[in-house]
């Protein structure tokens, strides 16, 4: 794991911190896991693809974090533009060796009285192309709390809480992952990603007020579909969990996965024969 801070946290490493018992004096000395949670807490997080020297679908996750800074009433500063944070993660990108060029990128914005300030941190992953993927994975949906329908529940900060939840209730309970249900018992997303069914002559995925997340690789795979129809006509609706019964296939979209295939949703069992033929279409024609 490497880590880069913007200038208003450079001071962080004159403090000496107690990580679980570990003093450090740096954060690049903090455990991986504790680093993780640090990024999620009270900020706008977004998660990026770096490979073959390039940002993966940047421009969609751009316009993401400037859209999640505005509705936080962040005071967006003039040189937040879109080639300064592509030449900061470069840099952080170039620091590592280790990332041998194929990288997860985790950006943070912590707002402050001054204004805000920015902390990323790379982590070394297989390339999406050629990410292992697990043909066992069953869900079930999550039913303790429902996700609120409407437009805030987009941003990735609003959730946490329950996305928090509902990934431990799918390791309590043997699952590979679970499906988050809304206020008005409609599918949102997983815990993992994006939610697509594929039926006869359509791919179905729930529409943003149902109150999934916007991800930028949900809108970049969702622009490519709408050009390849061959596929399936894509839908985007408010989707009833009984839709789960009439797929044939169901796929998980996530930056770290790619297409994960759906092995089993309780008694129901999808075939595994579109989805990696079609991810790899999308993936070659926009990487």
């Amino acid at each position: 794991m490497f880590l880069t801070l913007s200038k208003s946290w450079a001071r962080v490493d004159c403090y000496m911190l107690n990580a679980d018992g570990i003093m450090v004096s740096a954060y690049q000395e903090l455990p991986n896991d504790l680093l993780e949670k640090l990024h999620k807490v009270g900020a706008v997080t977004e998660l990026l693809r770096f490979e073959n020297n390039k940002l993966l679908f940047w421009e969609y996750h751009y316009f993401r974090i400037t859209a999640a800074l505005r509705r936080h009433r962040f005071k967006i500063p003039i040189n937040y533009t879109l080639d300064f944070f592509e030449t900061e993660i470069k840099k952080l990108v170039e620091a590592d060796k280790n990332l041998e060029n194929k990288a997860l990128i985790t950006i943070q914005f912590i707002p402050f009285s001054e204004g805000i300030s920015f902390l990323m941190s790379a982590e070394s992953v297989q390339a999406l192309k050629t990410q292992n993927r697990k043909a066992d994975y069953s869900l079930d949906l999550f039913k303790e709390t429902g996700i609120q329908a409407h437009s805030l529940s987009n941003l990735s900060s609003t959730n946490t809480t329950v996305y928090t939840i509902a990934k431990r209730y799918a390791f309590e309970n043997g699952l590979s992952d679970c499906i988050l249900l809304n206020t008005e018992k409609n599918l949102v997303e997983t815990v993992q990603g994006t939610l697509y069914l594929f039926q006869p002559s359509k791919i179905i995925t729930p529409h943003l007020e149902s109150g999934c997340q916007d991800f930028a690789l949900r809108a970049a795979f969702n622009d490519w579909l709408q050009k390849n129809e061959k596929w399936g006509t894509l839908i985007e609706q408010a989707i009833n969990p009984f839709e789960l019964q009439k797929s044939t296939e169901v796929i998980v979209l996530s930056l770290t996965s790619g297409a994960q295939a759906v092995s089993q949703y309780r008694k129901t069992g999808y075939q595994m024969q579109i989805a990696p033929s079609l991810f790899s279409a999308f993936f070659e024609e926009t990487s």
